[in-house]
Protein backbone atom coordinates (compact mmCIF):
# COMPACT_ATOMS: atom_id res chain seq x y z
CA UNK A 1 0.00 0.00 0.00
CA UNK A 2 1.16 2.80 -1.00
CA UNK A 3 1.03 6.00 1.44
CA UNK A 4 -0.99 8.79 0.30
CA UNK A 5 1.47 12.25 0.83
CA UNK A 6 -1.13 14.82 -0.35
CA UNK A 7 -1.78 16.40 3.50
CA UNK A 8 1.83 17.48 3.12
CA UNK A 9 1.61 18.66 -0.19
CA UNK A 10 -1.47 20.62 0.70
CA UNK A 11 0.71 22.03 3.43
CA UNK A 12 3.41 23.36 1.70
CA UNK A 13 1.69 25.25 -1.27
CA UNK A 14 -0.15 26.56 1.44
CA UNK A 15 2.99 27.92 3.09
CA UNK A 16 4.54 29.13 -0.46
CA UNK A 17 1.41 30.92 -1.33
CA UNK A 18 1.25 32.51 2.14
CA UNK A 19 5.31 33.63 1.65
CA UNK A 20 4.17 34.84 -1.91
CA UNK A 21 1.03 37.23 -0.88
CA UNK A 22 3.41 38.29 2.39
CA UNK A 23 6.21 39.23 -0.56
CA UNK A 24 3.43 41.47 -3.06
CA UNK A 25 1.95 43.22 -0.59
CA UNK A 26 3.07 47.37 0.35
CA UNK A 27 5.48 47.85 2.59
CA UNK A 28 3.61 50.33 5.39
CA UNK A 29 5.60 53.73 6.36
CA UNK A 30 6.90 52.87 10.19
CA UNK A 31 6.68 55.68 13.01
CA UNK A 32 9.51 57.67 11.81
CA UNK A 33 11.53 60.12 14.20
CA UNK A 34 11.08 63.97 14.12
CA UNK A 35 13.77 65.33 11.28
CA UNK A 36 16.02 68.07 11.07
CA UNK A 37 14.33 71.10 8.73
CA UNK A 38 17.04 71.22 6.90
CA UNK A 39 16.79 67.55 6.19
CA UNK A 40 13.58 68.40 5.16
CA UNK A 41 14.13 71.58 2.67
CA UNK A 42 17.16 69.13 0.85
CA UNK A 43 14.04 66.40 0.86
CA UNK A 44 11.65 68.78 -0.83
CA UNK A 45 13.97 70.39 -3.18
CA UNK A 46 14.30 67.32 -5.05
CA UNK A 47 17.48 66.21 -4.38
CA UNK A 48 21.13 66.56 -2.00
CA UNK A 49 21.74 70.16 -0.86
CA UNK A 50 23.23 72.40 -3.78
CA UNK A 51 25.33 75.07 -3.74
CA UNK A 52 24.61 78.47 -5.51
CA UNK A 53 25.72 79.32 -8.89
CA UNK A 54 28.70 81.21 -9.40
CA UNK A 55 28.03 85.30 -11.16
CA UNK A 56 30.47 85.30 -14.18
CA UNK A 57 31.39 88.60 -15.37
CA UNK A 58 31.80 89.35 -18.94
CA UNK A 59 32.59 92.47 -20.61
CA UNK A 60 29.66 94.47 -21.77
CA UNK A 61 29.22 95.27 -25.56
CA UNK A 62 27.92 98.38 -27.37
CA UNK A 63 25.32 98.17 -30.02
CA UNK A 64 22.97 100.39 -31.59
CA UNK A 65 25.09 104.00 -31.05
CA UNK A 66 24.17 107.45 -32.79
CA UNK A 67 26.17 110.73 -32.30
CA UNK A 68 24.56 113.62 -32.72
CA UNK A 69 26.16 117.11 -31.98
CA UNK A 70 26.35 120.83 -32.12
CA UNK A 71 29.04 123.49 -31.04
CA UNK A 72 29.05 122.62 -27.62
CA UNK A 73 27.76 119.29 -26.88
CA UNK A 74 27.32 115.79 -28.18
CA UNK A 75 24.67 113.81 -27.66
CA UNK A 76 25.38 109.98 -27.27
CA UNK A 77 22.47 107.10 -27.38
CA UNK A 78 23.31 103.44 -27.03
CA UNK A 79 22.88 100.16 -25.84
CA UNK A 80 24.65 98.41 -23.35
CA UNK A 81 24.51 94.54 -22.92
CA UNK A 82 25.36 92.17 -20.06
CA UNK A 83 26.20 88.30 -21.63
CA UNK A 84 27.35 87.58 -17.91
CA UNK A 85 25.10 86.54 -15.40
CA UNK A 86 27.43 89.03 -12.99
CA UNK A 87 25.23 92.90 -12.38
CA UNK A 88 27.72 95.27 -14.51
CA UNK A 89 28.41 98.93 -12.91
CA UNK A 90 30.56 101.68 -13.76
CA UNK A 91 30.80 104.77 -16.18
CA UNK A 92 30.53 104.73 -19.61
CA UNK A 93 33.55 106.45 -21.43
CA UNK A 94 33.88 108.35 -24.53
CA UNK A 95 37.37 108.96 -25.93
CA UNK A 96 38.81 111.34 -29.35
CA UNK A 97 41.23 109.78 -30.71
CA UNK A 98 43.48 111.36 -33.68
CA UNK A 99 45.01 109.63 -36.75
CA UNK A 100 47.48 107.35 -34.83
CA UNK A 101 45.24 106.37 -32.76
CA UNK A 102 46.36 108.53 -29.40
CA UNK A 103 43.75 109.77 -27.07
CA UNK A 104 42.79 113.65 -27.52
CA UNK A 105 40.03 113.93 -25.03
CA UNK A 106 38.44 111.67 -22.13
CA UNK A 107 35.70 111.94 -21.03
CA UNK A 108 32.68 110.15 -18.48
CA UNK A 109 29.20 109.50 -19.96
CA UNK A 110 27.43 109.01 -17.50
CA UNK A 111 26.93 106.08 -14.60
CA UNK A 112 25.67 102.91 -15.96
CA UNK A 113 24.11 99.59 -14.68
CA UNK A 114 22.99 96.45 -16.22
CA UNK A 115 21.72 93.28 -14.74
CA UNK A 116 23.36 90.17 -15.94
CA UNK A 117 21.47 88.52 -18.97
CA UNK A 118 20.00 91.90 -20.01
CA UNK A 119 20.48 95.00 -21.64
CA UNK A 120 19.65 98.51 -21.23
CA UNK A 121 19.20 101.99 -23.45
CA UNK A 122 21.33 105.18 -22.41
CA UNK A 123 21.09 108.52 -23.39
CA UNK A 124 24.29 110.95 -22.43
CA UNK A 125 24.03 114.69 -23.17
CA UNK A 126 27.71 115.68 -22.67
CA UNK A 127 29.82 119.16 -23.15
CA UNK A 128 32.52 118.82 -25.79
CA UNK A 129 33.21 121.96 -27.85
CA UNK A 130 33.76 121.96 -31.39
CA UNK A 131 37.24 122.55 -31.51
CA UNK A 132 38.27 119.20 -29.53
CA UNK A 133 37.10 117.44 -32.92
CA UNK A 134 39.59 119.29 -34.94
CA UNK A 135 42.05 116.21 -35.50
CA UNK A 136 39.59 113.63 -34.51
CA UNK A 137 39.53 110.92 -36.49
CA UNK A 138 37.96 108.10 -34.60
CA UNK A 139 35.74 107.54 -31.39
CA UNK A 140 35.94 104.97 -28.75
CA UNK A 141 33.10 104.29 -26.50
CA UNK A 142 33.97 101.86 -23.09
CA UNK A 143 33.52 101.64 -19.69
CA UNK A 144 35.25 101.19 -16.70
CA UNK A 145 33.99 99.68 -12.96
CA UNK A 146 35.27 102.42 -11.38
CA UNK A 147 34.03 106.43 -11.56
CA UNK A 148 37.38 107.77 -13.66
CA UNK A 149 37.54 107.34 -17.56
CA UNK A 150 41.11 108.53 -17.80
CA UNK A 151 43.74 106.49 -17.68
CA UNK A 152 41.44 103.16 -17.46
CA UNK A 153 41.92 99.99 -19.67
CA UNK A 154 39.40 100.26 -22.38
CA UNK A 155 38.68 96.90 -22.49
CA UNK A 156 38.86 95.96 -18.74
CA UNK A 157 34.89 96.25 -18.06
CA UNK A 158 33.64 96.10 -21.62
CA UNK A 159 34.39 95.55 -25.76
CA UNK A 160 35.34 99.21 -27.17
CA UNK A 161 33.47 100.31 -29.54
CA UNK A 162 35.24 102.25 -32.67
CA UNK A 163 33.36 104.63 -34.15
CA UNK A 164 33.71 107.47 -37.02
CA UNK A 165 33.36 111.13 -35.57
CA UNK A 166 30.05 110.61 -37.98
CA UNK A 167 29.35 107.50 -36.08
CA UNK A 168 29.41 105.16 -38.99
CA UNK A 169 31.55 102.11 -38.14
CA UNK A 170 35.60 102.66 -38.57
CA UNK A 171 37.72 100.85 -40.72
CA UNK A 172 38.91 97.48 -39.41
CA UNK A 173 42.57 98.76 -39.67
CA UNK A 174 41.97 101.51 -37.82
CA UNK A 175 45.29 101.90 -35.50
CA UNK A 176 45.05 100.79 -31.95
CA UNK A 177 43.52 103.15 -29.51
CA UNK A 178 46.64 104.49 -26.66
CA UNK A 179 47.56 107.03 -24.61
CA UNK A 180 50.17 109.98 -25.11
CA UNK A 181 53.22 109.31 -22.65
CA UNK A 182 53.81 111.66 -19.99
CA UNK A 183 54.88 115.06 -20.47
CA UNK A 184 58.37 115.63 -19.76
CA UNK A 185 60.22 119.13 -19.33
CA UNK A 186 61.18 121.03 -22.40
CA UNK A 187 58.67 119.21 -24.48
CA UNK A 188 55.93 122.06 -23.80
CA UNK A 189 56.67 125.86 -23.73
CA UNK A 190 53.89 128.33 -21.71
CA UNK A 191 53.77 131.72 -22.69
CA UNK A 192 51.16 134.88 -22.92
CA UNK A 193 49.52 134.92 -19.35
CA UNK A 194 47.07 136.92 -18.78
CA UNK A 195 44.71 137.65 -15.86
CA UNK A 196 42.06 140.28 -15.57
CA UNK A 197 38.78 140.48 -13.66
CA UNK A 198 35.42 140.62 -15.16
CA UNK A 199 32.85 143.51 -14.68
CA UNK A 200 30.54 141.99 -12.24
CA UNK A 201 33.30 141.36 -9.72
CA UNK A 202 33.06 137.67 -9.48
CA UNK A 203 34.60 136.53 -12.99
CA UNK A 204 37.82 136.13 -12.88
CA UNK A 205 39.45 135.00 -16.51
CA UNK A 206 43.16 134.29 -17.55
CA UNK A 207 44.71 133.74 -21.19
CA UNK A 208 47.73 131.73 -21.82
CA UNK A 209 49.59 129.97 -24.94
CA UNK A 210 50.81 127.10 -25.38
CA UNK A 211 53.78 125.27 -27.91
CA UNK A 212 54.20 121.68 -28.34
CA UNK A 213 57.51 121.55 -29.12
CA UNK A 214 58.28 118.13 -28.98
CA UNK A 215 57.86 115.53 -32.26
CA UNK A 216 55.19 114.12 -30.44
CA UNK A 217 51.85 114.79 -29.32
CA UNK A 218 51.56 115.23 -25.30
CA UNK A 219 48.06 115.92 -23.12
CA UNK A 220 48.62 117.57 -19.85
CA UNK A 221 46.28 119.20 -17.32
CA UNK A 222 46.42 123.23 -17.02
CA UNK A 223 46.69 123.88 -13.35
CA UNK A 224 46.61 127.64 -11.39
CA UNK A 225 47.47 127.94 -7.60
CA UNK A 226 47.92 130.84 -6.15
CA UNK A 227 50.19 132.35 -3.26
CA UNK A 228 50.05 135.01 -0.36
CA UNK A 229 52.88 136.85 1.07
CA UNK A 230 53.97 133.64 3.35
CA UNK A 231 54.13 130.37 0.91
CA UNK A 232 55.05 127.79 3.55
CA UNK A 233 51.55 127.05 4.57
CA UNK A 234 49.15 124.02 5.19
CA UNK A 235 47.80 122.14 2.11
CA UNK A 236 44.22 122.89 3.36
CA UNK A 237 44.69 126.72 2.95
CA UNK A 238 46.75 126.07 -0.22
CA UNK A 239 43.69 124.15 -1.88
CA UNK A 240 41.43 127.17 -1.83
CA UNK A 241 43.85 129.12 -3.60
CA UNK A 242 44.22 126.92 -6.55
CA UNK A 243 42.05 125.94 -9.70
CA UNK A 244 41.91 122.64 -12.19
CA UNK A 245 41.48 124.24 -15.31
CA UNK A 246 41.09 122.28 -18.31
CA UNK A 247 43.35 119.20 -20.08
CA UNK A 248 44.59 120.04 -23.13
CA UNK A 249 45.88 117.99 -26.39
CA UNK A 250 48.72 119.57 -28.69
CA UNK A 251 49.97 117.57 -31.41
CA UNK A 252 53.67 118.26 -32.43
CA UNK A 253 54.45 121.44 -33.53
CA UNK A 254 51.30 123.16 -32.61
CA UNK A 255 50.82 126.46 -31.27
CA UNK A 256 47.28 127.71 -29.78
CA UNK A 257 46.04 130.49 -27.41
CA UNK A 258 43.24 129.47 -24.37
CA UNK A 259 40.88 132.11 -22.60
CA UNK A 260 39.98 130.11 -19.33
CA UNK A 261 37.84 131.07 -16.21
CA UNK A 262 39.27 130.87 -13.04
CA UNK A 263 37.55 129.62 -9.98
CA UNK A 264 39.17 129.58 -6.27
CA UNK A 265 36.95 127.60 -3.95
CA UNK A 266 36.80 131.09 -1.71
CA UNK A 267 36.35 133.78 -4.08
CA UNK A 268 37.25 136.32 -1.05
CA UNK A 269 40.91 135.26 -0.77
CA UNK A 270 41.57 137.40 -3.66
CA UNK A 271 43.09 139.66 -1.42
CA UNK A 272 45.65 137.86 0.05
CA UNK A 273 46.89 136.43 -3.14
CA UNK A 274 50.04 137.84 -4.33
CA UNK A 275 51.58 135.86 -7.42
CA UNK A 276 50.56 132.84 -9.20
CA UNK A 277 51.71 129.75 -10.79
CA UNK A 278 50.11 128.33 -13.84
CA UNK A 279 51.76 125.14 -14.34
CA UNK A 280 51.19 121.63 -16.73
CA UNK A 281 51.15 118.00 -15.39
CA UNK A 282 49.73 114.73 -17.19
CA UNK A 283 49.14 113.61 -13.67
CA UNK A 284 46.54 116.42 -13.06
CA UNK A 285 46.86 118.96 -10.30
CA UNK A 286 46.99 117.19 -7.34
CA UNK A 287 50.91 117.24 -8.13
CA UNK A 288 52.84 120.07 -6.53
CA UNK A 289 53.62 122.76 -8.88
CA UNK A 290 57.56 122.80 -7.81
CA UNK A 291 57.85 119.26 -9.46
CA UNK A 292 55.77 120.04 -12.49
CA UNK A 293 57.55 119.57 -15.39
CA UNK A 294 55.95 123.08 -16.77
CA UNK A 295 55.57 126.04 -14.54
CA UNK A 296 55.46 129.82 -15.08
CA UNK A 297 55.24 131.85 -12.20
CA UNK A 298 53.44 135.91 -12.18
CA UNK A 299 52.41 138.64 -10.28
CA UNK A 300 48.65 139.03 -9.49
CA UNK A 301 47.93 142.25 -11.61
CA UNK A 302 47.09 145.13 -8.85
CA UNK A 303 43.50 145.49 -10.49
CA UNK A 304 42.22 141.99 -9.68
CA UNK A 305 40.89 141.64 -6.00
CA UNK A 306 38.08 140.04 -4.20
CA UNK A 307 34.43 140.69 -5.14
CA UNK A 308 33.07 143.75 -3.83
CA UNK A 309 29.71 143.25 -1.82
CA UNK A 310 26.63 144.99 -2.87
CA UNK A 311 28.16 144.50 -7.12
CA UNK A 312 24.87 142.16 -8.73
CA UNK A 313 25.37 138.76 -9.39
CA UNK A 314 26.72 137.52 -13.00
CA UNK A 315 23.31 137.26 -15.33
CA UNK A 316 22.82 134.91 -18.57
CA UNK A 317 25.15 137.56 -20.48
CA UNK A 318 27.96 137.47 -18.47
CA UNK A 319 28.15 134.08 -18.68
CA UNK A 320 31.48 132.18 -19.70
CA UNK A 321 32.22 128.75 -21.11
CA UNK A 322 35.41 127.42 -19.15
CA UNK A 323 36.45 125.84 -22.06
CA UNK A 324 35.93 128.24 -24.85
CA UNK A 325 38.71 129.33 -26.95
CA UNK A 326 38.77 132.85 -27.47
CA UNK A 327 40.83 134.78 -30.05
CA UNK A 328 42.99 138.40 -28.91
CA UNK A 329 39.69 140.29 -30.21
CA UNK A 330 36.92 138.72 -28.33
CA UNK A 331 39.13 138.99 -24.97
CA UNK A 332 37.41 141.51 -23.02
CA UNK A 333 39.56 144.60 -22.03
CA UNK A 334 40.42 145.71 -18.05
CA UNK A 335 40.42 149.01 -19.08
CA UNK A 336 37.65 151.37 -17.87
CA UNK A 337 35.16 151.74 -20.49
CA UNK A 338 34.44 154.99 -22.33
CA UNK A 339 31.76 157.36 -22.30
CA UNK A 340 28.77 156.36 -23.54
CA UNK A 341 28.78 158.95 -26.45
CA UNK A 342 32.47 157.80 -27.20
CA UNK A 343 34.27 161.47 -27.01
CA UNK A 344 37.69 161.57 -24.93
CA UNK A 345 39.13 165.04 -23.55
CA UNK A 346 40.16 166.24 -27.23
CA UNK A 347 36.54 165.99 -28.46
CA UNK A 348 34.85 168.66 -26.18
CA UNK A 349 33.94 172.24 -26.63
CA UNK A 350 31.83 175.08 -25.48
CA UNK A 351 28.80 175.91 -26.23
CA UNK A 352 29.36 179.18 -27.28
CA UNK A 353 31.78 177.38 -30.35
CA UNK A 354 29.12 175.39 -31.79
CA UNK A 355 28.86 175.41 -35.19
CA UNK A 356 26.32 177.93 -36.77
CA UNK A 357 22.68 176.57 -37.93
CA UNK A 358 22.45 178.72 -41.01
CA UNK A 359 23.57 177.10 -43.82
CA UNK A 360 26.84 178.60 -45.85
CA UNK A 361 26.98 179.44 -49.20
CA UNK A 362 29.41 176.34 -49.83
CA UNK A 363 26.77 174.23 -48.21
CA UNK A 364 24.20 175.36 -50.44
CA UNK A 365 26.15 174.75 -53.40
CA UNK A 366 27.09 170.80 -52.70
CA UNK A 367 23.52 170.37 -51.11
CA UNK A 368 21.42 167.97 -53.17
Amino acid sequence: MMRSDWPVRILCVLLLCGAGVSGCKKEQPQASAPVDAGVVATAQAGGPETKPVAKVAKPLKFSGVTLKRDPYFVNVTYTLTNPGTAQGRGESCLALLDEMGFVTYERNLGSITVKGGTDDVFNDNVYLPEENWDSVLTVLLYTVKGGRCEGADFQAASEPLRLRATGEPASADAPAPRRPGRLEPGEMELSGLKLWQGGEGDEYQLRYTLKNVSRRRINAQVCVQGYGTDEDVSEDRASVLANNLSMHSLAAGATKTFTERVDLSDSQRWDEVVALDVFLDARGCESKPEKAPVRLRFDKPANVHAPREGWPPLDARDAFDPEEETTEEEAPSAEPAEDETGMDESDAYEPEEEFPQTPTPSDEETAD
